[in-house]
């Protein structure tokens, strides 16, 4: 099996002899890319062990990680390379060789290793596309580039959507095999299999608001057990997203300024090895907590048998928080279907609305970057104001 560590190394010559020095890599941004003073240009090289020599020694592999645009790559082209590279490393089924000739007739598999790896962008976004090219590839079931058509890209959105998607992420992972398409084939604009104008009316819509009634919340917080009960009050009373929570550890929590820090940090998912984890977007920040649920934290804290909150039961990272809250609603009496962490978030939005937080405010607490991504719950209380202020029923004639 092939050594799953890829290192950058950057060429160099000193004295007339060609020497490699190891690339350290900087302190990245909270969303995974590099600060622009850290990104710069380089004869960067990737090396790997893969196989072994007649010696039965690993053999050690160098590729040169490519220039565009006439100069040197910088660094952020040799960390995508990198983590390409490891892909590969790691999914060795999913990257064959590519033995056929003609136009469009590069294999899936072999187009997929060589579009990651030379694509650019944030590490937030190269991982979209390579989820989305896995979703593709294993449901579609030609095997070269240029067989795909655009009725298999329709039918597989219509996939997605039967299978849990909404409508607005299918779309999104439908632009981005059709991006992938283009690339692969060198597509001029507007050549590809769809146009995004086609989705306007489905990337434009503004998202769906479901929020739970006061009776509702009741009956679903008489059903928890007392551990359950502390989780989903942070949930419902921090508008906290699932993936936050499920990292959060006691170091985030500060019980004298009652505040919850939503940061980047490194936890342990597989085994003894920890690995990084960052909030949706870069939002990182603090989130204010309430007086009530102090009280529960402190107690919860007492019995802590590690630096997680809501740990697995060998303290690692737990991912079925979402079975949790299904669990509750069921034994709660009430439609397990209906019961989602972002209607809990939708909730503690609009109920801060009601209570008085101006829209900025709602905004730092869900760690929006901007008001735009606030405004659909302005527009949900809407009617409710229009009704509760008795605006509807004045100035009729008839």
């Amino acid at each position: 099996m092939a050594n799953r560590t890829v290192a950058i190394y950057e060429s160099t010559t000193e004295g007339g002899k060609q020497g490699w020095l190891a690339v350290e890599i900087p302190e990245k941004k909270p969303d995974g890319s590099l600060y622009m003073k850290d990104n710069r240009f380089g004869n960067f090289h990737i090396r790997w062990y893969q196989g072994v020599d007649a010696k039965g020694h690993p053999r050690q592999h160098w590729k040169k990680v490519p220039a565009t645009a006439n100069s040197l790559p910088k660094l952020t082209q040799a960390l995508t390379a990198k983590e390409a590279k490891e892909w590969e490393l790691q999914h060795p089924d999913r990257v064959k060789p590519d033995t056929s000739a003609g136009v469009g007739q590069i294999s899936i598999s072999a187009a997929t290793f060589q579009y990651l790896e030379n694509f650019a962008g944030s590490k937030l976004t190269i991982k979209g596309h390579r989820h989305a090219l896995e979703e593709f590839t294993s449901w579609v079931s030609c095997q070269n580039v240029g067989d795909i058509t655009r009725a298999m890209l329709l039918r597989w959105k219509d996939h997605l959507v039967r299978n849990g998607n909404d409508e607005l992420t299918a779309v999104w992972k439908l632009i981005r095999i059709n991006k992938f398409y283009k690339t692969i084939l060198k597509l001029p604009h507007g050549a590809g299999l769809i146009k995004t104008t086609e989705f306007k009316s489905v990337l434009q819509k503004k998202p769906r608001i479901q929020v739970y009634k006061p009776e509702e919340l009741q009956q679903f917080f008489a059903a928890c057990d007392e551990r359950q009960f502390v989780l989903f009050q942070l949930y419902y009373k921090c508008g906290l997203r699932n993936k936050e929570l499920a990292h959060l550890e006691w170091d985030d929590v500060d019980l004298v300024r009652r505040v919850v820090e939503i940061r980047s940090k490194k936890a342990m998912k597989n085994g003894d090895e920890k690995k990084q984890w960052s909030p949706k977007h870069g939002s990182e920040g603090e989130v204010a907590l309430p007086q009530d649920v102090v009280p529960l934290l402190e107690k919860l804290k007492e019995t802590a048998r590690c630096n997680l909150l809501f740990p697995t039961r060998s303290g690692r990272v737990n991912i079925k928080l979402l079975d949790q809250c299904k669990l509750v609603a069921k034994r709660a009496g009430l439609d397990p279907s209906k019961w989602k962490i972002k209607s809990l978030r939708s909730t503690y939005a609009t109920s801060r609305l009601r209570s008085g937080y101006d829209i900025a405010t709602v905004r730092e607490q869900l760690r929006h970057k901007d008001s735009k991504s606030v405004e659909h719950y302005i527009d949900f209380l809407k009617n409710e104001d229009l009704i509760n202020t008795g605006a509807v029923d004045k100035g009729w004639d008839a």
